[in-house]
C-alpha cells in the first residue's frame, strides 16, 4: 500500500529529524520522533514500506540504549513490513539475540545478514565475528 503524499514527507521529515538526533548520540531523543513517525502511519501499519524503515530506526535507537528485548521486537516486526528483509536488519537482531544469550536466533540472523549481504558483517566487533566465525565452524 501507499501512503498519502503528505504523510510519506512527514514520516521522511521525522525520520531526518531522529537521524540526526541518532548521529548526536541522543538515542532516547531519537526514539521519541522515530515514535512520532510511527503514529502516522495508517493502521495496519506493517503493510506499508515506510513501517520497515520506522521499526528498524526504534530497534537500532533501543538496541544503542541496551534494551535489547525492545530492540528485537521492533526488528522482527520490521521484517513484516514490505522491504523489510535486509541485511542491516538481520545483523542488528543478530546483535540483540546475541545480547540477550539467544545464541542459536543470534546465529540465524548472523547467516541471513550474510546471505543478503556478505560484507555486512565483516565491520562488526570481534565479540560478534568471532562468535560468527566460531559457528561457521560447528555447522
Amino acid at each position: 500500500m501507499s501512503l498519502s503524499a503528505e504523510s510519506a514527507q512527514q514520516i521522511e521529515e521525522l525520520c531526518n529529524q531522529g537521524y540526526q538526533l541518532y548521529d548526536q548520540q541522543s538515542f532516547e531523543a531519537a526514539l521519541r520522533v522515530f515514535y512520532q513517525a510511527w503514529l502516522i502511519l495508517p493502521k495496519p501499519q506493517s503493510q506499508y514500506q515506510q513501517a520497515a524503515w520506522v521499526l528498524t530506526a526504534i530497534g537500532d535507537s533501543y538496541y544503542k540504549i541496551g534494551n535489547f528485548k525492545q530492540s528485537i521486537e521492533a526488528l522482527n516486526s520490521a521484517l513484516h513490513c514490505p522491504g523489510g528483509q535486509l541485511a542491516f536488519i538481520h545483523t542488528r537482531l543478530a546483535q540483540a539475540y546475541y545480547e540477550t544469550a539467544d545464541k542459536n536466533s543470534a546465529a540465524k540472523h548472523f547467516q541471513k545478514a550474510e546471505e543478503l549481504d556478505p560484507k555486512q558483517t565483516q565491520k562488526l566487533a570481534p565479540k560478534y565475528r568471532l562468535f560468527i566465525k566460531n559457528t561457521r565452524l560447528k555447522r
